[in-house]
């Protein structure tokens, strides 16, 4: 599908105010531009207050879109004709990307102009959208209405160029009249938005709003029980503050993420007192709960990467390699004469790198630089293909999950139980490695046949391309 985009801000200080407000590490202005990047949209026009400051940062200027921006009164470069979608958007209006992309996936009728619609959710000052039948046709019906409303217009409106919405910066009109009057003739119809990937943001109270918004859509589908309910109740509000300094994603990973894996590891090779096994066991589960910040940061701000989704990956790894070998060390010190607990931790860890090879090597086939989108391939499978054994290893696959383990770890150091620790490290090690290894060629048979196979990017592309891999 053709898509072009307009985000408007309105004419006058309060317009220009807020371009400039920033929530979620991002201004406004830059915020609208990346969510309607994410949404599909490849050539953008952006429609400011004079005096509004126009600079974007170096993710944006990397997208895949064409951008022009034009103020109030200039006439703009950029064209829409006939038969393109244009996504037009009031800047005061901060969605998640998945709203929009919703909106514009059925594209319009012929002659038809389409209104995003959605329950309110705030108590302010909203547009509302209606649709009025009369005698010759249908007429839109927009107005700003004081809350409580029901349902109000979620600021998004897709049309078709032939109504050359690029007119709007040299007709003095604002958004909400501009369209009313060129929808005149045209086929009108709403489509239901959602409620909760929508804020208007008008003042700082409403900004903070349209930040928790965004961060409640943080969790991915394949994030495991711990990390949903109890991990996330902790990085979600360390996440909060950590965006708002200007941190990199990257920066996260090392600094809070790599650094708390590897002191864990280091006090976890001396074990005794029981102290240090408790430090460790502490600083694991709170590198688990880091390790959700970094993929937040970079959600909310809409800067994932595959460059990103390998730098995590890589990181995550090394960490938990550091942990293993730590495991064996202290081994050596707490059983020196039961060599059969350091084979086993040997094995283990043999059979950790084989699993990770056959992960790393499908990750390279899809073109995915997270691990963890190998547990989407293996529950994808159709059912008729999997065994007994596959179904038993899909059901319980959470275990193999870095929360899971880090959680189980940080309960047994609390309880000074190092033996049981390592011997569920082993054990689940070997059946990850099982589940891995039965599943694999299976998996890289069918997403081969279903055209799923990518080859690897090897980019650091950001944008409307990248993937929610971190």
């Amino acid at each position: 599908m053709n898509l072009a985009g307009l985000l408007v801000f309105d004419d006058s200080d309060d317009g220009r105010q807020i371009a400039e407000r920033s929530f979620g590490g991002l201004r406004l202005l830059e915020r609208g531009i990346r969510t309607m990047a994410r949404a599909g949209v490849r050539r953008l026009l952006v429609v400011t207050a004079p005096g509004t400051r126009t600079t974007v940062g170096k993710v944006t200027d990397r997208l895949d879109l064409e951008l022009e921006f034009v103020e109030w009164g200039t006439k703009p470069h950029m064209r829409f004709g006939a038969g393109e979608d244009v996504l037009c958007l009031f800047g005061d209006h901060a969605h998640h990307h998945t709203s929009l992309s919703d909106l514009v996936a059925d594209g319009t009728g012929a002659d038809e102009v389409v209104i995003q619609v959605a329950p309110a959710s705030q108590q302010i000052e909203l547009l509302v959208a209606q649709v009025s039948d009369l005698d010759a046709g249908h007429q839109m019906q927009l107005a700003w209405a004081p809350g409580p409303v029901e349902e109000a217009s979620t600021g998004a409106f897709l049309v078709d160029g032939a109504l050359t919405p690029h007119e709007i910066s040299t007709s003095g009109a604002p958004l909400i009249d501009f369209l009313r009057v060129r929808s005149a003739g045209w086929a009108l119809r709403t489509k239901a938005g959602e409620a909760h990937l929508w804020r208007r943001v008008i003042d700082r109270r409403t900004a903070r709003a349209a930040r928790a918004m965004l961060f409640g859509q943080v969790t991915k589908a394949t994030s495991g029980p711990i990390s949903r309910h109890l991990n996330a109740r902790m990085s979600i509000p360390i996440s909060k503050l950590l965006i708002e300094t200007g941190i990199s994603p990257h920066m996260v990973t090392v600094l809070f993420v790599m650094s708390t894996g590897l002191t864990a590891a280091y006090l976890m090779s001396h074990p005794m007192p029981h102290w240090r096994l408790a430090l460790a066991g502490f600083l694991w589960q709170m590198a688990a709960v880091l390790d959700r910040c970094d993929g937040e940061i970079a959600r909310v701000k809409l800067c994932e990467s595959q460059f990103g989704a390998w730098f995590d990956t890589v990181t995550d790894n090394i960490a938990y390699l550091s942990a293993y070998v730590a495991f064996l060390v202290a081994v050596t010190k707490l059983h020196p004469d039961q060599p059969l607990f350091l084979y086993a931790g040997y094995s283990a860890i043999l059979a950790m790198l084989l699993s990770l090879g056959i992960m790393y090597h499908y990750a390279l086939k899809t073109g995915n630089g997270s691990l963890q989108k190998y547990l989407v391939g293996y529950a994808a499978l159709p059912p008729e293909q999997k065994g007994v054994l596959y179904r038993l290893l899909e059901r319980y696959s959470f275990v193999a999950k870095r929360d899971f383990f880090a959680f189980v770890h940080f309960v047994f150091a609390i309880l000074n139980q190092f033996d049981m620790i390592y011997l569920y490290t082993v054990g689940g090690l070997h059946l990850m490695t099982l589940g891995v290894v039965i599943s694999q060629r299976k998996m890289l048979t069918y997403h081969a046949e279903n055209g799923s196979m990518e080859p690897s990017p090897g980019q650091s592309a950001t944008g409307a391309a990248a993937q929610d891999s971190r």
